[in-house]
């Protein structure tokens, strides 16, 4: 009998009974042995043998994908702090050492002789002291208290002149002095309580002279006579800054031929006064005034009569009347002779 298909039901069997009864199949294959790829039986001849059945074995799993290699951070350079002294404190420079400063004495205050000298208070130390303004010297006024001059007699008729002199002179020193002047105009057109206006404080002083005679208008003389002795009165005026006014009720188309007897007399001998003529039928002397009045200060008007000063003196029915503004004769109004012979 072939030895090998002997053998084959023994495989066989031992390949389907080998899980459960391995130690049947063992006796089955004891008496041959394997060696190789060959068999060899009992008798000791090599029998072929056949290929052992490869068991299944399972698939291998398939690897699992290796990870991502993260690259290393590059190191970080470790850094030692190191501690910095601090620099040393620059040496204080000292400071410049104050040069004396000469700071002069204030200048002595003015002393007026007049007036008493009165020690001023010390003043506190810590507080700061600024001394007032000195104000610009006025130029002296001339004196008057003898005029007329005796080498240059008024006529005995022009003593009012004289008055009427000597009171516009001191008026202007009044003002010179900040005194509160009266005007020779009186304050209400109308009412006779003699009040007068104020003149302010650095209003230019004007005197004004009426030249038309009592009932009349002015004729300008064509030869006038010279009249030093009045000259010298009106000239003492315009130095103490009074500005002369001629009033008349002539036309104002003569304001020549009243130029011309002017300069000759010598009462306005550089032609620089004021003259004020009639321009028609309506302008009056007395409203002239007004007008003058209201850029100048009249400290006083001379003439020789009474409406001369203020024409309400027409209205009066009796002298009594004029009782109120009668005190102002020889107190800013002065009655004097024509000046020119009219």
């Amino acid at each position: 009998m072939n030895k090998k298909l002997a053998l084959m039901p023994l495989v066989l069997l031992a390949g389907t009974s080998l899980s459960g009864c391995i130690a049947a199949a063992i006796p089955a294959i004891a008496g041959s042995a394997m060696v190789g790829s060959r068999v060899v039986d009992g008798d000791g001849k090599e029998a072929a043998a056949k290929p052992a059945p490869v068991a299944a074995v399972p698939a291998p799993k398939p690897a699992p994908a290796p990870a991502p290699v993260q690259p290393k951070p590059a190191p970080v350079p470790t850094v030692t702090l190191v501690p910095v002294p601090p620099a040393p404190a620059p040496a204080p420079v000292p400071a410049p050492t104050p040069r004396p400063v000469a700071i002069p004495a204030p200048a002595p205050a003015p002393v007026i002789a007049s007036a008493p000298v009165i020690a001023p208070a010390p003043a506190p130390v810590a507080a700061a002291v600024v001394p007032a303004a000195t104000p610009a010297a006025r130029p002296a006024l001339p004196a008057v208290a003898s005029y007329p001059d005796p080498d240059r007699p008024l006529p005995p008729e022009q003593a009012g002149f004289a008055r009427f002199v000597r009171y516009g002179h001191a008026s202007a020193r009044g003002a010179a002095g900040g005194a509160d002047l009266p005007s020779a105009v009186l304050t209400d057109p109308v009412a006779l309580d003699g009040k007068r206006r104020r003149c302010a404080v650095g209003e230019q002083l004007v005197a004004v002279i009426d030249l038309d005679p009592a009932g009349g208008v002015f004729a300008p003389p064509a030869n006038p006579a010279k009249l030093p002795s009045l000259a010298l009165g009106l000239a003492v005026l315009r130095e103490a800054g009074v500005e002369i006014a001629w009033l008349s009720d002539m036309p104002v188309n003569q304001s020549g031929s009243l130029r011309a007897a002017l300069e000759q007399s010598g009462l306005d001998p550089r032609g620089e006064d004021i003259i004020s003529l009639r321009r028609d039928g309506e302008d009056g002397k007395q409203q002239r005034k007004e007008n003058l009045a209201g850029i100048a200060c009249i400290v006083a008007i001379a003439g020789d009569e009474r409406p001369d000063f203020d024409e309400r003196f027409k209205y009066l029915l009796n002298a009594e009347a004029g009782a109120g503004i009668e005190p102002l004769i020889g107190d800013g109004w002065f009655l004097i002779a024509p000046l020119l012979g009219n």
